[in-house]
């Protein structure tokens, strides 16, 4: 580079007491530069050039064979990449400083500080469905639960890159067709905490408990629900408490902390219960002749809550979320009630508790969705409780 520098200077030089010499009269005209010291200038500067393109030729294939021969970090400053390529390497850079900064006393990142970028999971999954509230002017009650759905599988994940496996046990045993459907998204990272989701029930089959003044167990085969959303929160104090460390196991808790949240959520909701399909004996507790029952909905709005992870011993952490939310309320026409609007309320709550010896961490995480109808003729609120047990292993 400074040979560069130095023959442009050179030859902007003599370009200049030339072209001044000419251009002023009085000023005496330089030497006439013999022809063959001229002609060894133009050579030399031409031997300059050609050996910095060369060498940048040279830095150009350089980057690549550190690369293959060492190995790649997104974080090595000491590689020379093209300007294009560098700048999207910055950017990366301070994207991921901006987004996954934390205080280093009390939360690490474990695939920097031991390499160990990669996890696999076996992971047990179950989760039971709750409905309960009131029909016809709050006159009568109803409540009712579904089975709960074990899920039995493994997962890999590292490097922003997940594969899960799960198979419905229960399910299996007693030769049963799976009609209960789930896909889940979560997106994490210091500052923000994204959860998308989808679930969908066809025909299943509940535990009826309570309806009106009769109390007891009856199976129950008409309610079907269908339900989509998404969270999205700030996580306030994001260089000492990590809701990944909890839920993700991508980081670790060193010190207790916790943190408020603030953001917003979107869900519909679409929960028919066909009140035909009951025997007629407890079709004489309905308030009225209504026996299709549909809450369909769609909300939106804001969630504020709290998060806290106490780190009671060395490798244990303890940590609860609770995260209530408030906002507008949309009921389609082919609801209960018709087009209507209403007031949202919902709450999410989440705990944990994780071990970690080594590159070995076992969990047990439980987590509760719940969504809640009110209005001057009926309440209903129905949720969504998962809790997961899982043993892994970071390599």
């Amino acid at each position: 580079m400074m040979k560069r520098v130095l023959a442009l200077l050179v030859w902007a030089l003599l370009g200049c007491l030339v072209s001044v010499a000419d251009e002023d009269p009085d000023l005496p005209l330089l030497p006439t530069t013999p022809p063959s010291l001229a002609d060894s200038v133009v050579v030399a500067l031409d031997s300059v050039v050609q050996d910095l393109e060369m060498e940048g030729d040279a830095l150009s294939s350089n980057w690549k064979r550190r690369i293959f021969r060492k190995g790649w970090s997104i974080n090595d400053t000491s590689i020379v990449y093209p300007r294009a390529l560098d700048f999207g390497v910055r950017t990366y850079r301070w994207l991921n400083y901006a987004l996954n900064y934390y205080d280093t006393a009390y939360v690490v990142n474990p695939g920097k500080t031991s390499g160990k970028k990669w996890k696999i999971m076996l992971k047990n999954d179950n989760w039971i469905d709750f409905y309960s509230g009131h029909l016809s002017q709050w006159k009568s009650y109803v409540q009712m639960n579904s089975d709960v759905t074990s899920l039995f599988g493994f997962q890999i994940c590292g490097m922003g890159l997940s594969f899960t496996y799960m198979i419905n046990a229960r399910d299996l045993l007693a030769g049963k067709f799976i009609r209960n459907r789930r896909l889940q998204f979560s997106f994490t990272t210091s500052r923000i905490f994204i959860e998308a989701y989808y679930r969908k029930h066809d025909q299943s089959t509940l535990h009826l408990n309570w309806l009106g003044k009769w109390h007891g167990s009856e199976i129950f085969s008409g309610l079907k629900r269908e339900s989509y959303g998404f969270d999205a929160y700030y996580i306030f104090n994001h260089t000492h408490y990590s809701q990944a460390a909890a839920y993700c196991f991508s980081k670790y808790q060193k010190r207790s902390s916790g943190s408020l949240l603030a953001g917003i959520y979107a869900s519909h909701q679409d929960v028919v219960m066909d009140m035909s399909m009951l025997s007629d004996e407890l079709k004489k507790y309905l308030p009225d002749e209504v026996t299709d029952y549909r809450f369909r909905y769609r909300d939106i709005g804001f969630l504020f809550g709290y998060g806290y992870s106490w780190v009671f011993h060395h490798g244990w952490l303890y940590n609860i979320t609770f995260a209530p939310s408030i906002g507008y309320r949309h009921s389609f026409p082919n609801s209960i009630e018709g087009k209507k609007s209403l007031m949202s309320t919902n709450l999410t709550a989440k705990m944990a508790l994780v071990r970690t010896a080594g590159n070995f961490f076992y969990a047990f995480n439980l987590n509760h969705e719940g969504h809640w109808y009110q209005s001057r003729q009926h309440s209903f609120y129905n949720s969504y409780s998962n809790f997961d047990l899982t043993a892994g292993f970071r390599f």
